[in-house]
């Protein structure tokens, strides 16, 4: 298990979600999470994807500054807000640059079988009626 996985799996972990697209975002945000951890150095990619996608497009102007703000701090705090059971941290896994891109061998792993730490299958909250 690498730091970045026991980083990951330590945190408090989403598992009521509205809809399988949420959480697939949050599975997919762990993964780029543990990377991170991992490797330090991807942080600039999303310095570098903030810069040539988001900056100067007067709508995605607050996700450039909470994206900017946030790219300033230790990984370990990035890897805590993005992947935070909040208003923020949905915005946060929703307007995320692109730190790594996931072959798609682990992205498949990713779907609508994501579980939770520990191996618990998240909620997709109520079921319609």
């Amino acid at each position: 298990m690498t730091e970045g996985e026991r980083f990951v799996r330590s945190l408090p972990a989403k598992t009521d979600f509205h809809d399988r697209s949420k959480r697939r975002s949050y599975a997919l945000t762990r993964a780029v999470a543990i990377r991170i951890i991992d490797d330090p150095g991807l942080v600039e990619n999303g310095r570098h994807h903030l810069d040539r996608f988001m900056q100067g497009d007067p709508r995605q102007a607050r996700y450039y500054s909470l994206w900017t703000d946030l790219l300033r701090q230790d990984v370990e705090v990035i890897a805590r807000r993005m992947l935070e059971d909040s208003a923020e941290g949905d915005i946060l896994r929703d307007t995320q640059p692109v730190f790594v891109v996931l072959s798609p061998r682990e992205r498949s792993g990713l779907g609508a079988n994501a579980t939770a730490p520990g191996g618990a299958e998240p909620s997709a909250g109520p079921a319609a009626p």
